[in-house]
C-alpha cells in the first residue's frame, strides 16, 4: 500500500510542476498556480476501516499502513477510540479526553438499568457505558484533570490509549498517530471501533469521518463471514451515514481455505459472501444499499501473512507468536521466502481495489479538473492568438480587395449576422424546450424519492414504534431515512438528469454547429470555418467533461429546504410527545397521528425546482458562449475592421505592411504555442 501512496505523491509533485509550466507559458495567472497547489496541498485522501471485534482489523492496518505492528490487537469495539494515522515529522500520538458533560452523559448511561429497555441499540450503549465507567477506576481522582484537555505522548504507550486495558481508554474520545512516512502526506487513515457509541458526540465524529472518506473498507472474518453482525454494521449503520463506495475484505482466508474436513478456496469464500449480501439486501428491500453493493467484489486476504511478508525475519524469529505463524503459513501453503508470503496473502488484489476506486473517484476531482483547467487556458491562449490571427488575415485581404468587393463583403456580413443570429436563438428555444421535458420528468421522480421515503418512514412510526417504547428505539432507523434521502437519493436522481441533459444536448449541438459552419463557408469562403467551429465545439466539450455545465454540484449548500423540511420535523418530534416512556393508548396514538402529520409535512412542502435548477444552473451559459464567439468575437470585429478600411484608403500600402508584420509574429506565436500545448499534453499523460 505503501507504493501506492508514494504514487499519489508523484502525481501531485508531476501536477504541480505543470502547473507551474503553465504559469511560466503565461497560460495562467500566479494566484492560479497557488490556488491549485494549495487544493493540492489541502485535499485529505480519507480512508475508513470499519469492522466487529476480532475480524484482524488492527493486524490489517498494521499490514496495510505501517508495514510494522504498531497498532495493538484485540481492544474491544466501546472501549477503543476513533483512531486517525496521518503523516507527522515525528513519531506520536495525541489523545483527546471526554470535556466534563461527555463525561457525566456517560455516567448517566452506564446508571441506566438494561432491563428497562429491550433495543438492542439501546443496550449496547448502556453496557458499553458501564463498562467505560468501571474501567476509569484506574485513573482515581486524577480523572476530572484530563477531561476537555488533550495529551501527547509517545507512539509505544498507544496501547494505554487504544488497548482494552489502557489506563486512560475510558476517557479518551479519539486518538491521532502521527507517522513519519511521506507516503501518508495527505492521508487520513480512519479506524472506527464501532456504532453506537454511548457518547453521542463520539458516534457523531465517526460518523463525520465516514461521510467524508473517499473509501470505506469492511473487514470481515472469514471464519463466520457476513454474519448477523456484519449485516448490522452495513445496513443498520453504513447506510444511515451517506457512504456511497464501499469495499469488502475477507480477512483470515485461510482458515477456511486450510480446513482439512471441508476447505474452501477463495472464490467459493467470495461467492459466500456475495450471496449473503444479496440475501441482506432482499431482507431489507434497500434499493439504495443494493445499488452500492451490486459491483462490490469482496476480496479475500491474510492481513497477518501481509505483515510477516514486510517485517524483518530478525523480529519474526525474535517473537514467538510471530515465529509460530510464520511456521505454519510456510507448511499450510508450501511456501519459504517473504515474497510467497506476500503474493499468497493477496493482500495486493485489495490494494489495487483501493487504487482502482481512487483513481475513478479522487483523481476525477484532485487532478483532472485541475489538469484540464490547465490544458483549457492553453487552448484559450492558443484561441486567442487564432482569433486575432483571422483577423488580421481578413484585415490584409481587405486591403488587397477593390472597393467594390470590399462593399460586398460588408453585405455578406450583415447577412451572416442575422443569419446567425436567428440560428442562435433558434438554438436556445430547442434547448430549452429539451430542458423543460426533463424537468418536468425530474420533478416527478424527485418528488416520488421523497414520498417513498416518507412512506417508509411512516411505516416505522405504524409498526415498529409500541406503545411501552420510547421514540428513541426508533429514532435511528428514522435518521437513516432522513441521510439516505439527502445524501443519496436525491443526489444520485439530479446527477443522473444532469446526464440526461449531456446526452440530450450533444445531438442538438452537432446539428447546430453543422449549420453554422455551412452559413459561414458560403458567406465567408476564404475563412477557415472547419477549424474554427472545431475550436468552439472542443471547449463545449472540455467544459461539460468538467461538469461546469449541466451537472449536479454537491458541493453547494441545500437550496432545496429539504434539509430545514428535517431539521423542523425532527426538532418538533420531542415537542409532541410528553411521555418519554410508558404512554396509555390514547397518548401514543395521538403521537402517532402527529408525527404522521410532521412526515407527511416534509413531502407537501418538499420543492424539487430548486434540485433540477442546480443540475441544470448553466444551461445558458451554451448560448452566451456561442453568441459571443461567432458574433461577437467573429463577425462584429471583420465588421469594424470593414469600416476602419473604409477610412483608411489612402495609406492602404502603410496598413499592409503593419499588418503583414504582426502577422508574421502572431504565426510564430502560434508555433509557439502548439509547442508547449504537446509539452503539456505529455506531462498531463505522466500523471493520469
Amino acid at each position: 500500500m505503501a507504493n501506492f501512496f508514494k504514487e499519489l505523491q508523484e502525481k501531485k509533485s508531476k501536477l504541480v510542476a505543470l502547473a507551474n509550466k503553465a504559469c511560466e507559458f503565461g497560460w495562467i495567472e500566479e494566484s492560479r498556480k497557488n490556488s491549485i497547489i494549495e487544493k493540492l496541498d489541502s485535499d485529505i485522501l480519507t480512508i475508513g476501516v470499519i469492522g466487529q471485534m476480532k475480524c484482524g482489523k488492527s493486524t490489517f492496518l498494521n499490514s496495510f499502513v505501517f508495514e510494522n505492528s504498531i497498532l495493538p490487537a484485540a481492544t474491544t469495539p466501546m472501549t477503543s477510540a476513533l483512531s486517525v494515522i496521518t503523516y507527522g515529522e515525528k513519531e506520536r500520538v495525541v489523545a483527546e479526553f471526554y470535556s466534563d458533560n461527555e463525561w457525566e452523559e456517560q455516567k448517566r448511561q452506564a446508571a441506566r438499568s438494561l432491563e428497562d429497555e429491550g433495543n438492542i441499540i439501546e443496550e449496547s450503549k448502556i453496557k458499553a457505558a458501564k463498562e467505560l465507567v468501571s474501567k476509569s477506576n484506574k485513573l482515581g481522582d486524577s480523572l476530572p484533570q484530563y477531561l476537555g484537555k488533550t495529551k501527547e505522548d509517545s507512539l509505544e504507550n498507544l496501547i494505554e490509549y487504544v488497548g482494552a486495558d489502557g489506563k486512560y481508554v475510558s476517557i479518551v474520545k479519539s486518538v491521532k498517530i502521527y507517522y513519519p512516512k511521506d507516503y501518508l502526506k495527505g492521508v487520513e487513515i480512519v479506524d472506527t471501533p464501532g456504532f453506537n457509541d454511548p457518547i453521542v458526540s463520539r458516534e457523531e465524529r465517526t460518523k463525520k469521518f465516514l461521510e467524508k472518506a473517499d473509501i470505506v473498507l469492511m473487514m470481515i472474518y472469514a471464519g463466520r463471514p457476513f454474519d448477523a453482525t456484519d449485516r448490522d454494521i452495513l445496513f443498520e449503520n453504513v447506510r444511515q451515514y451517506g457512504i456511497g463506495k464501499v469495499l469488502v475484505g475477507i480477512n483470515k482466508y485461510d482458515i477456511p481455505y486450510c480446513c482439512e474436513l471441508n476447505p474452501e478456496d477463495e472464490n467459493q469464500i467470495k461467492d459466500y459472501v456475495k450471496s449473503q449480501i444479496r440475501k441482506a439486501c432482499r431482507d431489507y428491500n434497500d434499493n439504495t444499499m443494493v445499488e452500492i453493493l451490486n459491483e462490490v467484489e469482496p476480496i479475500p486476504l491474510s492481513a497477518e501473512m501481509a505483515l510477516l511478508s514486510v517485517l524483518p525475519m530478525t523480529k519474526i524469529n525474535e517473537s514467538e507468536d510471530y515465529n509460530f505463524a510464520w511456521k505454519r503459513y510456510c507448511s499450510n501453503f508450501g511456501i519459504g521466502t517473504q515474497r510467497e508470503m506476500r503474493e499468497w496473502s493477496h493482500l495486493d488484489n485489495l490494494v489495487s481495489a483501493v487504487k482502482e476506486m481512487v483513481d475513478n473517484e479522487k483523481n476525477k476531482i484532485l487532478f483532472a479538473k485541475p489538469l484540464n483547467a490547465i490544458i483549457e487556458a492553453g487552448n484559450n491562449t492558443k484561441y486567442n492568438i487564432d482569433k486575432e490571427l483571422n483577423l488580421i488575415n481578413h484585415k490584409i485581404e481587405l486591403l488587397l480587395m477593390s472597393d467594390s468587393d470590399v462593399d460586398e463583403r460588408e453585405e455578406n456580413l450583415s447577412k451572416a449576422n442575422k443569419r446567425l443570429t436567428k440560428k442562435i436563438n433558434i438554438l436556445g428555444d430547442e434547448l430549452d424546450a429539451e430542458f423543460k421535458q426533463l424537468v418536468r420528468k425530474g420533478t416527478n421522480e424527485l418528488e416520488d424519492i421523497v414520498d417513498s421515503t416518507c412512506n417508509k418512514m411512516i411505516q416505522i412510526v405504524q409498526n415498529d414504534w409500541k406503545k411501552v417504547k420510547s421514540i428513541d428505539s426508533i429514532m435511528p432507523r428514522l435518521e437513516a431515512e432522513d441521510q439516505k434521502l439527502k445524501t443519496r437519493a436525491l443526489k444520485r436522481a439530479s446527477e443522473r438528469l444532469a446526464e440526461e441533459g449531456k446526452r440530450k444536448i450533444k445531438p442538438v449541438l452537432l446539428e447546430f454547429f453543422n449549420e453554422v459552419e455551412d452559413l459561414i463557408m458560403r458567406y465567408l469562403p476564404e475563412f477557415d470555418s472547419r477549424d474554427f467551429i472545431k475550436e468552439i465545439q472542443s471547449k463545449i466539450e472540455l467544459e461539460m467533461e468538467n461538469t461546469d455545465l449541466f451537472s449536479y454540484d454537491s458541493d453547494e449548500d441545500d437550496k432545496s429546504g429539504l434539509a430545514d423540511l428535517i431539521c423542523k420535523y425532527f426538532s418538533i418530534v420531542p415537542k409532541i410527545l410528553g411521555v418519554k416512556k410508558i404512554e396509555n393508548f390514547i397518548e401514543h396514538g395521538d403521537n402517532v397521528a402527529k408525527i404522521e402529520g410532521q412526515i407527511n409535512s416534509i413531502a407537501n412542502e418538499f420543492d424539487p425546482v430548486p434540485y433540477l435548477e442546480n443540475s441544470f444552473h448553466r444551461k445558458d451559459e451554451v448560448i452566451a458562449f456561442i453568441k459571443k464567439a461567432t458574433i461577437t468575437d467573429l463577425i462584429e470585429p471583420l465588421q469594424e475592421q470593414i469600416q476602419e478600411i473604409s477610412s483608411k484608403k489612402n495609406n492602404k500600402e502603410k496598413e499592409l505592411k503593419k499588418f503583414e508584420y504582426r502577422r508574421l509574429e502572431l504565426e510564430a506565436a502560434k508555433h509557439k504555442i502548439a509547442e508547449q500545448i504537446e509539452q503539456i499534453k505529455q506531462l498531463k499523460e505522466n500523471i493520469l
